[in-house]
């Protein structure tokens, strides 16, 4: 920021887009109200070191270095601003004066401050509690693009000129027609949208996108000082690493080629091939290709998180900074994709390291079945979006009828689809490798009971401080169940078990032996229903009279024993 552009700030007022901030010797105590709304809304830039009628105060000289750490390590630290974010303070001196200026660009996401969102009206910080307000901010942000904005100051000298020789070159092996391959620089920029004029204020430059695709690294490190990704193997040590990627902070070109040349060249994920039509295909590199390439793509990149990408001995899981619509399990068959970066995600379509939008989820279920006997991946889009990618697929196999008998079913009236479908319902490893039956229902029971507990409209019942061996002391599984769990924990256990295939209200009744149907439903089905565990299975038409209801994925996750969102 230059002194003649603070001097624009300064004459023209207070309003929408712009604050000015007495400091001192301090930061004001509703400067993060305000960091918010601006997020919230439209961006805009707050002026510390000024009064309300913009003449300047300015900051005590001894405490500046002060004031910009605490207002760097409050910005990351999500238990104030959430989701945290990163973007640079310029120091200016006027009239002798220091001040403290902060450009906070629109996000995408919604955010809030000690867990208050807050939105800007007119020159005023509007604290908003209201659910109708929240979701129509949430509807707002979704044609808001972080990726899209204009960084006045970028010029063609900060982008690194081996990243278009080499985008020339990954076309080329696409597509040998491809029009890039004879473009100069300045034509891909313009072409795939990374150099653009805002029609809503006129503002013309390269965006966000174009520095985290072309950028120096050191021209990345100072627009997103934040950015980072890591990729870990832990199988050994689980609490550190066995090996790794040096933390990647550089364009997003070499980082998906990094992070695939190590997935590829490695031995912890073992190369698998099989025959598509008459190709040899390796189906290592189609999931991974689209897993990485869909961590690269749908990335927040103002967040302050890292995106982590870590293998497991059983599992690969990646964690990515997210702007989500909703919060859940995503229903694999069902799910509704949306562009979370369309000009990142445009310009690497043209490299064919990602397709169509949904492809990426679509193929490593596909994949991910025939590379691991039958495994389903799991995808929670939350504030951290998360992909679990199991690399075994244990199921409850032989222990099902042990379960049925366990939670008080009588195995010659239980359903036979139930039944199934436990049988090939995938199981956590850990749980997997218990061969001693008493031991295996313990566990299974505690954990049931345990991530229960974390439910927030279920509320289980903790457990009693029963030890293993008063447990195995049971005559039979049916009386260990009932010593272990509480009846309402098991009175829910039994309603997700035979959800598992899709049943009426009247059925479930039956065969629950449960008399009341609004006590049924009071007490047991409208509370697994809004713990997102079991669904509908006619939704258009919620009081249909062939009504079924059905154990949703994470339903399917709770049950097997896994980590779920709560």
């Amino acid at each position: 920021m230059t002194i003649e552009e603070l001097n624009i700030i300064l004459s023209r007022g207070e309003n929408i887009r712009t604050e000015y901030k007495q400091a001192g010797d301090k930061v004001p105590g509703n400067f993060y109200d305000t960091v918010v709304s601006f997020l919230n809304r439209e961006g805009g830039v707050i002026v510390l070191g000024a009064d309300n009628d913009g003449e300047v105060t300015g900051i005590d000289p001894s405490v500046v270095e002060q004031l910009k750490k605490d207002i760097v390590t409050t910005l990351n630290n999500k238990e104030v601003i959430n989701p945290p974010v990163n973007f640079p303070l310029y120091q200016i001196e006027k009239d002798g004066k220091i001040i403290l200026c902060v450009k906070i660009p629109v996000s995408s996401q919604i955010h809030s401050n000690k867990g208050m969102i807050y939105d800007r009206e007119n020159d005023s910080d509007i604290r908003i509690e209201d659910d109708s307000r929240i979701s129509d901010m949430y509807f707002r942000k979704r044609n808001t693009f972080s990726e899209s904005e204009i960084i006045r100051y970028l010029r063609i000298e900060d982008f690194d000129t081996r990243l278009f020789d080499k985008t020339r070159a990954v076309v080329r092996a696409a597509d040998s027609t491809h029009p890039w391959i004879e473009a100069n620089n300045m034509t891909i920029l313009r072409d795939s949208q990374l150099y653009r004029r805002d029609p809503r204020t006129g503002e013309e430059g390269f965006t966000l996108a174009s520095a985290l695709i072309f950028g120096k690294d050191e021209v990345i490190g100072s627009i997103l000082p934040g950015y980072k990704v890591d990729v870990l193997v832990r199988i050994h040590d689980l609490d550190r690493y066995d090996d790794r990627i040096p933390p990647l902070r550089t364009n997003l070109i070499d980082t998906y080629q990094t992070v695939m040349e190590f997935i590829k060249t490695k031995s912890y994920l073992p190369e698998k091939f099989y025959l598509e039509g008459d190709q040899r295909k390796d189906l290592r590199e189609l999931i991974f290709r689209e897993l990485v390439g869909n961590m690269i793509v749908h990335r927040e990149y103002t967040s302050a998180h890292s995106t982590e990408l870590i293998i497991y001995k059983d599992r690969v899981e990646v964690s990515n900074p997210n702007k989500p619509l909703f919060k859940g399990v995503l229903s694999l068959d069902a799910f509704n994709p949306y562009a979370k970066n369309p000009t990142i995600r445009k310009f690497f379509s043209e490299f064919r390291w990602t397709d169509e939008l949904g492809s990426g989820v679509k193929n490593v279920k596909k994949y991910l079945k025939i590379y691991a006997n039958g495994a389903k991946p799991v995808f929670i889009e939350d504030d951290k979006f998360r992909a679990i990618i199991p690399l075994l697929c244990p199921v409850f196999g032989d222990k099902a009828e042990k379960i049925i008998s366990f939670l008080g079913f009588e195995k010659e009236n239980f359903p036979e689809k139930a039944l199934t479908g436990l049988k090939q319902l995938p199981l956590l490893q850990k749980l997997d490798e218990i061969e001693d039956t008493d031991l295996f229902l313990f566990q299974k029971g505690s954990s049931w009971v345990e991530k229960g507990s974390k439910l927030k409209t279920i509320r289980f019942q903790k457990i009693n401080e029963l030890k293993i061996d008063d447990f195995k002391k049971g005559v039979s599984l049916a009386e260990k169940g009932v010593k272990l769990l509480p009846k309402r924990t098991q009175n829910i256990l039994k309603l997700l078990l035979i959800s598992l295939t899709p049943m009426k209200v009247e059925e479930m009744m039956q065969l629950m032996s449960f008399g009341s149907r609004d006590k049924f439903r009071e007490q047991y089905l409208n509370l697994v229903r809004k713990e997102g565990l079991v669904e509908q299975t006619i939704k258009d038409k919620p009081n249909s009279p062939d009504q079924k209801y059905v154990l949703t994925e994470k339903g399917k996750m709770f049950f097997g024993g896994f980590e779920i969102e709560t």
